[in-house]
């Protein structure tokens, strides 16, 4: 009985000890200040801003009112502050903000090899600080948001630079926000890359795509090292207005491949960050792999696996996601249904495109830069977002073109269609009298169409069907592409059929589109009926 006692002390003793440790858990501390002489330190006369949220990547907390703020320790880490509607942040040369601090006491370990990761970092800072610069808070402002720009080498960095980042110079736009695959597995074209990017002229968001990682990564926790070293955190959050903005990193590598998923690390995040948002507020979440798509619907890999964590922790609030990664033109909403499809999703999501399209492919322009239409048929291109109060609207931009173009007229022919149109007579716009039945006029839109019709010589005006179509005129253009490559089907392609009783001679299509914020687009063409 006595030795029976004695194991029962000793218990006790082991649990109080491990509860003592516990609550002894080491912490770091820092401040968030507003830089007003813009030289990055905490200098006298310089004030602590209070209520700003700073993170270790897990933990969110408020600083007090001297501006200093009290952390968990993690043993590896990025810490970062959230910026306040009110500040903005400084930005290096190339225009990428600077808001963390990367921990790293013992560097990237030793199977990052093919692109370097970080060097020890050795023990924190005394105060690991942030400085905010004076701001002005509006509730109307403008973003650019690029899919999947994936450059392979030097060459296609310059079709970057001479396509969308010369259009974009100058824009009116308070940043531009870059949804992945920023480079195509060729980490060691970050430098240049950034740098041209930089040329835009407006602070630039990064989000992690599958081909920005380290394969040489043994598992998840190391396949960013080069991305965070180069650009920036994988996730982090920061607010403009009334829009609070969350980037997560949306793939899971094992050491082998990748898959859609978010890491428990970013849902606890995710979970305390939102504590400190306001309900009323816009959370725009931006991730590579998108929750799902109707493109790769049947392929699990290209879709986030647990979204449904992600709804919970989103419920009763008002949300957006964007995502790019399938390198379409997608918005999907909790009723859109294509062709008897349907994402299920309780929140509006946008795959903003690819601004390589295709992957730099396919016949070149008079400037020597691939036309590259996306696998939905999209031409390549960037979406604008304007925002005022937690409400935004957006539109589609294609390189080159006027920001009213917003579709394509084309036709094609029902028993021809698995013949993948490869006749090069079809996109010519002749048929022959006999020929009408079965001849369908096609729409390619690429604004937000809830709305879509169709006159033929100024008569009878016919709705378009929404119809997964591939577009008959990009589907010519990619003839010499490899299937994979090719356009195979849309989420926003209309279609209807030619009247069979046309006489012959020349006739004008005339497509009208309304789109969901009431803006009215219009293209007509020409064909003939011998």
């Amino acid at each position: 009985m006595q030795r029976r006692v004695g194991w029962w002390i000793v218990l006790v003793c082991v649990v109080v000890l491990w509860a003592n440790l516990a609550g002894a858990q080491e912490t770091f501390q820092g401040v968030v200040f507003e830089d007003a002489n813009g030289n990055g330190t905490f200098d006298v006369g310089e004030k602590g801003i209070p209520g700003v949220c700073v993170s270790n990547g897990i933990e969110v907390v408020q600083t007090d009112a001297t501006g200093r703020y009290t952390l968990p320790v993690r043993n590896e880490m990025v810490v970062f502050v959230i910026k306040p509607a009110e500040y903005t942040l400084p930005v290096n040369e190339k225009n990428i903000p600077q808001f963390f601090y990367v921990h790293r006491p013992n560097g990237s370990p030793d199977f990052i090899q093919e692109y370097k990761g970080f060097a020890p970092t050795g023990n924190l800072p005394v105060s690991v600080d942030f400085q905010l610069l004076p701001g002005q808070k509006t509730e109307s402002f403008k973003m650019i948001a690029i899919g999947d720009t994936q450059v392979t080498d030097h060459r296609e960095i310059g079709y970057l630079r001479d396509s969308l980042v010369k259009e974009l110079q100058g824009v009116d736009a308070s940043f531009a926000l870059m949804l992945g695959d920023n480079v195509n597995d060729v980490l060691g074209l970050y430098d240049r890359y950034l740098t041209v990017m930089g040329e835009m002229g407006i602070p630039t968001f990064y989000v992690l795509g599958n081909h920005d990682m380290n394969y040489d990564s043994q598992n998840d926790a190391y396949s960013t090292e080069t991305f965070t070293k180069k650009v920036m955190p994988p996730y982090y959050a920061f607010n403009v207005g009334k829009v609070h903005f969350v980037v997560l990193d949306s793939i899971i590598w094992d050491g082998k491949a990748y898959y859609g998923g978010i890491s428990e690390e970013q849902l606890t995040f995710l979970k305390n960050d939102l504590a400190m948002v306001p309900a009323e507020n816009l959370v725009v979440i931006a991730m590579h792999i998108p929750l799902i798509s109707y493109m790769d619907r049947a392929a699990e890999k290209h879709q986030v696996k647990n979204r449904e964590d992600l709804f919970k922790i989103l419920e009763g609030r008002k949300v957006l996601f964007l995502a790019g990664h399938t390198h379409t033109l997608e918005r999907l909403y909790p009723d859109t249904t294509i062709d008897g499809w349907s994402p299920n999703l309780p929140f509006p999501q946008i795959i903003a495109g690819a601004g390589c399209g295709s992957w730099w492919s396919g016949p070149k322009d008079e400037y020597g830069i691939p036309f590259s239409y996306q696998r939905d048929a999209a031409p390549k291109g960037y979406m604008i977002f304007e925002f005022q109060g937690n409400e935004w609207k957006e539109t589609y931009k294609i390189y080159g073109r006027a920001i009213d173009d917003q579709l394509n007229i084309s036709f094609f022919i029902a028993d021809r269609v698995e013949r993948r149109l490869k006749d090069p007579a079809l996109p010519e716009g002749i048929f022959l009298k006999g020929d009408l039945l079965g001849v369908h006029v096609v729409a390619n839109v690429f604004c937000d169409a809830v709305e879509v019709t169709c006159s033929i010589d100024n008569k009878e005006t016919q709705a378009m069907t929404r119809r997964s179509l591939p577009d008959p005129m990009m589907n010519w253009y990619a003839n010499d592409l490899p299937d994979w490559m090719r356009p195979v089907g849309s989420t926003h392609t209309f279609s209807a059929p030619l009247p069979s009783t046309l006489e012959a001679g020349f006739h004008t299509v005339t497509v009208t589109v309304k789109d969901r914020y009431g803006r009215i687009y219009q293209e007509k063409r020409l064909f003939e009926v011998w």
